[in-house]
């Protein structure tokens, strides 16, 4: 007596592809897959630093703001820039250096940009990484 061949139902293996695929995914996502280079990083409190940069100092943060005005160039350091930032005390103008290693960007009064800085000791905030919004 033959048996007959069982045959693989269509369903099923759709559902085992789909279910790998969205494993794939997730693992992807939680691995840094698709990370958020801003994930995880503390927005600042712009009131807070006006007030004093001196909790500032050494801590990593981001913030959304617009470019308000262009403070100076210093060979060898960067450019020092103004940016304004929303806060619940209202506009809070940031002053931000953007090293020569970032000089490829040109920065335009008015642009909105998410930056990440660094907060120095002399509680000057350095720019690490600027994305235009």
């Amino acid at each position: 007596m033959r048996r007959a061949a069982s045959k693989t139902n269509p369903i099923i293996l759709i559902g085992v592809v789909t279910g790998l695929g969205v494993l794939t995914l997730l693992g992807a996502w939680f691995l840094g897959g698709f990370a958020d280079s801003f994930r995880g990083i503390d927005k600042i409190d712009a009131g807070s630093y006006a007030e004093s940069a001196r909790p500032f100092q050494g801590g990593t943060y981001q913030f959304e703001g617009a470019i308000d005005s262009d403070l100076g160039f210093e060979q060898g350091a960067g450019r020092l820039i103004s940016f304004r930032v929303s806060s619940s005390k209202g506009q809070i103008f940031l002053p931000a250096l953007i090293p020569n290693f970032l000089k490829r960007i040109n920065p335009q009064k008015g642009q909105a940009y998410k930056v990440k800085v660094v907060g120095r000791d002399d509680g000057l905030l350095v720019v690490e990484k600027l994305e235009k919004l």
